[in-house]
């Protein structure tokens, strides 16, 4: 009897950890496998290929980037998009620091990031709204960098 009652604790404990640690790598993973999901990712070869054909403002900006990831559930059934919105917002958002949060005729966008020492390692933009969509960026961006590409892209807003 105790054996069996420390063997489901262990097994209980197992899945509640595995359940806690689903990052946005993981969501993208289980929801890219969806009817009418649109998932593209670009790697590193090809973002150094988008480098060296870059106007040279952009390919300093695109020098940090190793790869980004686009996974689109706006074509899929009502059925997967709320699954998906409910299991965006049970993530945790340990070690990324919330950028935005914006609202605006049925979308609900995030903005994350991981930062360290003025660089993002990590940029997701997640969208839990009508058409919801997850935009991931990895690589080693400077912050000056990124500032600045806003301040281009935001003169005449």
């Amino acid at each position: 009897m105790k054996k069996t009652f420390i063997t489901y604790l262990l097994l209980a404990g197992t899945v509640l950890v595995s359940y806690a640690q689903k990052d946005y790598d993981d969501l993208v993973l289980q929801f890219s496998a969806q009817p009418a999901a649109e998932h593209i990712r670009v790697g590193n070869l090809a973002m150094r290929l988008a480098q060296a054909f870059a106007e040279k403002d952009d390919a300093r900006f695109i020098k940090g980037i190793r790869s980004v990831s686009i996974l689109s559930l706006e074509d899929c059934d009502l059925n997967v998009k709320e699954a998906f919105r409910q299991q965006a917002q049970r993530l945790s958002e340990k070690g990324l620091e919330l950028m935005a949060e914006v609202s605006d005729q049925g979308d609900q966008l995030r903005i994350l990031a991981e930062v360290h020492k003025d660089k993002i390692h990590r940029f997701i933009v997640i969208n839990v709204g009508e058409e919801p969509c997850l935009i991931q960026i990895n690589g080693c961006i400077d912050l000056s960098c990124m500032e600045e590409l806003v301040s281009q892209n935001t003169k005449n807003i």
